[in-house]
């Protein structure tokens, strides 16, 4: 033999070893640390009545990856603790609550349980922010009429309570938000992982999300689909970026299971409501959408997903679509999350703030309908020729990779069939106490805050918060055309004309 054909076999031999290494073979042991992933509590934690060491329960709404693979099944029960809690109480040691919890355990089906540290990141569409793990809850004289009633009216003035009909008013008629954390079954936790955690051996892969086969007749099916929705004055508004196939039934059941709403049409009494929830700083699960049109139409369906904030929401309009696909119907639809409300003077009313990603925002809806067991397969039909940023009527950004994601819906049942809607809040106490607790907020924070000298503070903290807001939003926008000017559609996260979701 030759010693170029010995080179040759020599080479063969060592790719082959490498290609049969177990190195290679072996599944995923571990999961890195700062992995992510989604919660949904399972039973109620507050932080009127929890204590260090309280349980919390919860499922997996999206398991944590590995090598790009979910590593357990949905509703996989998840264990914490509650490792701190402060009360406001009656407001004479805190204005604000603050709850940590830590959670330490998955229990798979099949399988021991496994030991992890992982805290909270995010907590979905809440009125609360997370910082370094613990849940911070909102101030309740923080609002827009304590705004005015203690920050503005005091400009003037040193004395505490120049007004007594302001100070009769705020004592007998003020919007007071609870300002107590509370996280009611349901809601939806984005939890981080500490350290990372060793995975056993035996343990069975999770089950996916069929594909769907995105064949020709889907294709043509969708062909002369709009990009954009257009507001009343035909201004392009929000993207279209999924597309339903099913009887509008099961569409709607499917979303009713998964704990959405339907929005209510705009009246004196739906402004009314959403303008004090807005104040109170509380939820409004059925609040009325702005008027959009495709192709000159208004949305069939307006759905939304709202915990306890107004300011924050998922929410999708709905169109029936003439054309079908095997038989069933086809419904487009323009899915949005919103971040944030304003009151714009530009725009003669209030306006929400978006989160510029696309993309999360289709997972969450598939996260949503999965959970519920009401999706039949999911898959996606690429846009390349669509921008990759785009900007609304209100000139908020949004980035997409251009798909479309089809999801085809299947018959689903609730659990419990209850709509909650329409319940209230859980409060703490009586009524004497939470008046007694209000008026101490208040008085406490006008001892500190009602004077010329922190309303100036205050103003000027806001104008430069503003101002850094609007040039974040413009150095955004400037980033976002660069990247759209450097795009290459053959880079998008689902590249050709369809694939399975995970």
């Amino acid at each position: 033999m030759s010693r170029g054909a010995r080179l040759q076999a020599a080479v063969l031999l060592v790719s082959l070893a490498v290609c049969i290494s177990p190195t290679w073979a072996t599944a995923c042991d571990q999961l890195a640390a700062g992995s992510l992933f989604w919660v949904r509590l399972s039973a109620p934690v507050t932080s009127f009545k929890a204590k260090p060491g309280t349980a919390v329960k919860g499922f997996l709404l999206e398991s944590p990856e590995c090598d790009d693979t979910p590593v357990f099944p949905t509703k996989t029960p998840v264990e914490g603790t509650v490792l701190s809690v402060h009360r406001v109480g009656l407001g004479l040691r805190h204005e604000t609550a603050s709850l940590e919890i830590a959670f330490s355990r998955i229990s798979p089906a099949d399988g021991s349980p496994i030991e992890i540290k992982g805290r909270i990141k995010l907590v979905d569409n809440a009125r609360e922010t997370v910082r370094n793990g613990v849940i911070r809850g909102i101030r309740s004289t923080d609002t827009p009429q304590g705004m005015i009633s203690s920050r503005l009216k005091y400009l003037p003035s040193l004395h505490l309570y120049p007004d007594p009909y302001l100070l009769g008013y705020k004592m007998l008629f003020p919007i007071f938000p609870d300002p107590e954390i509370h996280l009611q079954p349901g809601t939806d936790v984005q939890v981080q992982l500490v350290e990372a955690v060793d995975l056993p051996a035996d343990l069975p892969d999770a089950p996916r999300i069929p594909a769907l086969e995105v064949n020709e007749e889907l294709v043509q099916s969708l062909a002369d689909l709009p990009e954009r929705t257009q507001t009343k004055k035909g201004k392009e508004a929000d993207v279209v970026n999924i597309v339903f196939a099913g009887l509008r039934d099961d569409l709607e059941q499917a979303f009713k299971t998964a704990g959405w709403h339907s929005s209510k049409a705009t009246s004196k009494s739906t402004v009314m409501r959403g303008f004090y929830s807005y104040l109170s700083k509380s939820s409004y699960p059925t609040a009325p959408m702005s008027t959009q049109l495709m192709n000159g139409r208004k949305a069939d369906l307006a759905l939304e997903d709202v915990f306890q904030s107004h300011e924050k929401r998922n929410h999708l309009r709905i169109w029936a679509l003439q054309n079908t696909w095997q038989g069933q119907p086809l419904w487009a639809s323009a899915a949005v999350r919103e971040t944030g409300a304003t009151l714009s003077v530009r725009h003669h009313g209030f306006i929400h703030h978006v989160s510029e990603d696309l993309d999360e925002e289709q997972e969450a809806i598939v996260r949503d309908l999965a959970i519920a067991g009401c999706v039949d397969s999911v898959g996606f039909l690429s846009r390349p020729e669509m921008e990759h940023v785009v900007r609304n009527a209100t000139g908020e950004y949004f980035r997409t990779n251009g798909s479309l994601e089809i999801i085809r819906v299947k018959p689903c049942a609730s659990d419990s069939g209850e709509d909650d809607a329409g319940k209230k809040p859980a409060k703490d106490g009586s009524w004497a106490y939470r008046y007694l607790r209000k008026e101490i907020l208040t008085v406490r924070s006008d001892l500190f805050r009602a004077n010329c000298v922190y309303a100036l503070f205050d103003l000027g903290r806001k104008t430069v918060g503003m101002v850094r807001q609007r040039n974040a939003r413009r150095e955004i926008g400037q980033e976002f055309r660069q990247e759209t000017a450097q795009s290459n559609p053959e880079s998008d996260r689902f590249p050709g004309s369809a694939s399975g979701l995970d």
